[in-house]
């Protein structure tokens, strides 16, 4: 269960577009014989508890959110899988997925880049190429990094690195000794000296908590910055942690998070609720407690949204459509640039709950909302009830449906 519920935040951190379980015998019990057994009911809860608590609500804002281009690139080299029998063939259990994971807990931002998108794409806005085993690289993905490298490009390899390119910081590789303590903890060694060499070459400050067992992750648009972050602190319990292979119980953990702004009003879309920050020479900084492999999502703007304006026709005919027009202004009464997440309520005459209602996402500060009102439904006052889930504003209108 608690491995799902990590998994589930480390997912939405990023813009996917859907979200899948492989296994569903894992999850509920079935008559099936293959691979899967059904050996912990409790899983299947927690997906429940994410799909109605963070999914319903916050689904129709987190699609919308792009993603940030990272200074930072982590090239899997599929030439050297092939010929240097490096990597772990997308199973990310090896070397280059530790180095991958201390970048994580060093809270360096970081893409993974393949040789096609290397190819592609180039280096454009890449400040240090992270390359954990690249024996073998084609000879077009050399010069590609060279011609990058010579304009001031970093590249940050281990002992393995292809001898046509030369390290700006090195790295000793280790293996796994398959005891999963000791393991993460050479991980967290790993990035506790990673972490200050990769920020030292010249990256733009990001987000940061002092704890590295709480991931920071971050997405943008417009003038909001979105800010993920993930607890990875667990223990061995007596689920399978006995084998001392895994540890699948998660751990409360506390931190601090440090964004280098002035102008930061920070907002906890998980919780629909506004933090007041410490204001530091740094920064903002506010201090974060989280559940066993829980997370969380805060959307900062510059300004603070401070009124929401909500119009709806007076009166509707059934068979026709009514408008519910909604926005989000900050202080300079100009829409919010950011994403914003919404939730509508929509009764009829008779108290019950009609179409139309549920989640939303005010794009730019902008909502508006179709809706139609059957042939059939009887005359009277129905109820819209609109409510912004970052601070919480709230309004209400009322809209007479005759015949």
């Amino acid at each position: 269960p608690m491995h799902l519920r990590e998994a589930f935040w480390t997912k939405i951190a990023r813009p996917v577009q859907g979200i899948m379980y492989h296994g569903w015998p894992s999850l509920v019990p079935t008559d099936s014989t293959g691979a899967y057994r059904h050996t912990n009911p409790n899983t299947v809860h927690v997906l429940k508890e994410l799909i109605h608590e963070v999914i319903e609500p916050l689904g129709a804002t987190l699609m919308q959110i792009p993603d940030e281009r990272s200074e930072v690139a982590c090239l899997e080299s599929f030439t050297s899988q092939m010929f240097a029998r490096r990597g772990a063939y997308g199973n990310n259990n090896g070397w280059a997925a530790d180095v991958w994971l201390a970048l994580q807990h060093s809270h360096v931002q970081c893409d993974v880049m393949f040789e096609e998108t290397l190819l592609k794409n180039g280096l454009s806005g890449r400040k240090v190429l992270v390359m954990p085993e690249c024996d073998v690289l084609t000879r077009g993905v050399v010069g590609k990094i060279l011609a990058w490298q010579k304009k001031g490009g970093k590249i940050v390899a281990d002992e393995f690195l292809c001898p046509a390119l030369k390290a700006d910081v090195t790295l000793a590789s280790f293996k796994r000794v398959k005891k999963a303590e000791e393991d993460k903890a050479a991980v967290l060694a790993l990035a506790r000296t990673l972490g200050p060499q990769v920020l030292g070459l010249g990256l733009t400050a990001k987000p940061a908590c002092d704890n590295p067992e709480i991931i920071v992750r971050t997405r943008r648009y417009g003038d909001a910055l979105y800010v993920f972050v993930v607890n990875d602190h667990r223990e061995a319990g007596n689920y399978v942690g006995q084998h001392g292979l895994v540890m699948e119980n998660g751990l409360p953990s506390a931190g601090t998070i440090t964004l280098p702004t002035q102008d930061g009003n920070v907002y906890d879309l998980t919780h629909s609720s506004q933090l007041m920050p410490q204001r530091t020479a740094e920064g903002i900084a506010w201090h974060l407690d989280l559940g066993p492999c829980d997370g969380r999502i805060f959307m900062i703007t510059p300004k603070p949204l401070i009124e929401m304006k909500v119009t709806a026709p007076e009166t509707a005919r059934v068979g026709n459509a009514a408008t519910i027009d909604v926005a989000i202004s900050d202080t300079k009464q100009a829409a919010v640039k950011a994403i914003v997440p919404m939730q509508i309520e929509v009764h009829d005459a008779n108290g019950r709950p009609a179409e139309g209602g549920g989640f939303y996402a005010a794009k730019d500060g902008v909502l508006k909302v179709k809706l139609d009102i059957a042939a059939n439904e009887d005359p009277g006052v129905w109820t819209v009830r609109v409510r912004e889930l970052a601070s919480r504003m709230e309004s209400t209108k009322y809209v007479r449906v005759v015949k």
